[in-house]
């Protein structure tokens, strides 16, 4: 078993005294896996280097693009050192992102794929909302831009069930996918994957991001942000546009929770009724809450 290949939270805890030491930590740690993603890679980066909350690393892991990805990479890396890139031969993108987590020192981690994209206050809401709630796992609300960068919609989500994420209800044929971009989890969340969690989501191709958040959510709940953190980026060659079969077969691979048509157009009418309320609600209480702070002033 290679340094990437064994579970994450053996990695601190192998280290000798002095390395541990030598380990300069932060608060977050951003992921992205690259691979032939240079028409929308600078503004992805830029994205997280126009972050308000400075204390962050960006960790570039490429897998060999052929594309001018490295060069766009290493070249932003050497004008930034909160910016590290390593390039080398991956089994896929799942493979690239433990090899990326493998090397992250935040306290709270995110995957940003290199097509896609964080809104300015996204690490800034997170620090915010985590020193005054006890949570492992955020998301924000789900939002999509287009190819030229502007943001199209919002999904008005913002309630989800620990139980049902975990036993797999979230997938596009009953409530919906989650939203990578939009969810951040802390290190000692992940450090609760087993080996063989590890080791099962490095060999999934398109949908071991379904299959983290199942495991995930065994531990902890889901917590809302009544605000846009980040989006996915629809464009003609997505991923998941080109290959949306193949991510569902590798989805129900896993056995998820699943209801014949009828029942699943009705819990997933229920649930996005229900989670809009709460969405509205969260938001009346952010609301109240600037208002006394501006009272305060």
């Amino acid at each position: 078993m290679d340094n990437c290949c064994g579970a994450i939270h053996h990695r601190i805890c192998a280290q000798p005294p002095e390395e541990i030491s030598a380990v300069t930590y932060m608060k977050f740690s951003i992921i992205m896996p690259l691979l032939n993603g240079a028409q929308f890679l600078p503004a992805a980066i830029a994205s997280v280097q126009a972050q308000t909350e400075r204390d962050w690393e960006l960790i570039i892991a490429d897998g060999g693009s052929t594309d001018g990805s490295v060069a766009i990479a290493r070249e932003l890396a050497e004008a930034d050192d909160r910016i590290r890139l390593f390039t080398e031969p991956d089994a896929g993108m799942y493979d690239a992102l433990f090899k990326g987590l493998a090397q992250a020192r935040g306290e709270w981690i995110g995957w940003l794929n290199s097509d896609d994209l964080y809104t300015s206050w996204a690490l800034a809401t997170i620090d915010e909302f985590t020193d005054h709630t006890e949570c492992d796992w955020v998301t924000g609300v789900p939002a999509c831009w287009d190819d030229k960068g502007r943001l199209r919609y919002l999904r008005p989500a913002g309630r989800y069930s620990q139980k049902r994420i975990a036993a797999g209800w979230h997938h596009d044929r009953l409530l919906g996918n989650l939203q990578q971009e939009s969810i951040f989890f802390s290190r000692r969340l992940l450090e609760r994957l087993t080996p063989d969690e590890t080791s099962q989501i490095r060999k999934m191709k398109l949908a071991g991001d379904y299959y983290l958040w199942r495991r995930f959510a065994r531990h902890a709940p889901l917590d809302v942000i009544p605000s846009v953190l980040g989006g996915f980026r629809r464009h003609e060659k997505n991923m998941s546009t080109v290959n949306a079969e193949d991510y569902r077969k590798e989805v129900m691979s896993t056995q998820p929770f699943t209801l014949p048509a009828p029942l699943a157009q009705a819990a997933a009418l229920l649930w996005r009724m229900r989670s809009s309320w709460e969405l509205m609600r969260s938001a009346n209480e952010a609301d109240q809450k600037m208002q006394a702070q501006l009272r305060k002033r």
